[in-house]
């Protein structure tokens, strides 16, 4: 069960929209959280701060989708590690533009 706070990260993380539409085609579209899947073993779930923001076609769906074509979406958005340091600086800088930094949850 996530404790309040993971709650609020990964609100925030889904609220930036799709890392890799942003990435790619500079527009945020609708956001599922993606849970890191490398180095995780089977049945087992990364922490909720280990997560990014994916559009269904980039997370399930897409030829190139993290789920269905791993080795494809490295190649062409990054690494897991890369995209979700990505995704923790800009949950960081969008929490400071609230009063108090701690953003709006």
């Amino acid at each position: 069960m996530a404790t309040q706070e993971e709650k609020n990260y990964m609100h925030a993380v889904a609220r930036l929209g799709c890392i890799c539409c942003r990435n790619t085609l500079f527009k945020a579209t609708p956001a599922q959280v993606h849970h890191k899947r490398k180095g995780i073993g089977k049945g087992q779930r990364a922490s909720h701060f280990d997560t990014m923001p994916l559009c269904p076609d980039h997370h399930l769906y897409g030829s190139d989708a993290v789920h269905k074509n791993y080795t494809a979406f490295v190649a062409r958005y990054g690494t897991e590690e890369a995209l979700i340091e990505q995704t923790r600086r800009e949950v960081e800088q969008w929490r400071s533009q609230f009063v108090g930094n701690g953003g709006p949850l």
